[in-house]
């Protein structure tokens, strides 16, 4: 089960971070084009670029904790033993999805505010709400990406990183 969620959690994540990054740059490139080429410019492609980029921020932060890319010190990963390296996982995990459950539970309460309130962006007009979604959206995402980290680390617990450094100079040598 955990698997075939990876798997669509993947997919999912790479074809909107694809889609995002493909509408901030097109647009990007248009308006260029616009703006030295026409002396013109669209007056809604900023507001379009920027939401995208926002987007892809919220679907990346769920993609770092898939592929362990987050901003970390570990100095007490490499110095501890393995058991503990566990423990040390889990807590930063669970600590993960306490913030995730903030984001969930404040996200879609603004989402779902903004939508009563019915307020509208500057230049496209659409409803603000729509642009807040990613926040709780991203806070599943994040959760259920912590939850595989707890299992992966429980299943198998990680080394310590004086134990992979012994191991990487044993293959050098």
């Amino acid at each position: 089960m955990f698997k075939a969620l990876n798997t669509l959690l993947d997919r999912l994540e790479s074809v909107a971070m694809v889609a995002f990054m493909s509408i901030a740059t097109i647009i990007t490139t248009i308006q260029v084009v616009y703006r030295y080429g026409f002396n013109s410019s669209l007056f809604w492609a900023e507001e379009v670029v920027i939401y995208s980029i926002i987007c892809m921020s919220f679907v990346g932060a769920s993609m770092g904790v898939r592929y362990g890319s987050h901003i970390s010190v570990d100095v007490l990963n490499a110095i501890v033993p393995p058991s503990v390296n566990r423990w040390l996982h889990i807590i930063t995990a669970v600590l993960g999805i306490g913030f995730a459950g903030f984001m969930v539970f404040y996200g879609f309460h603004l989402f779902f505010n903004t939508l009563g309130r019915g307020q509208l962006t500057a230049a496209l007009r659409l409803p603000m709400a729509w642009f807040y979604l990613p926040i709780g959206v991203s806070g599943v995402l994040l959760i259920l990406r912590y939850i595989r980290v707890i299992y992966l680390v429980w299943m198998r617990p990680p080394a310590s990183h004086v134990e992979e450094l012994a191991a990487g100079a044993d293959k050098l040598a």
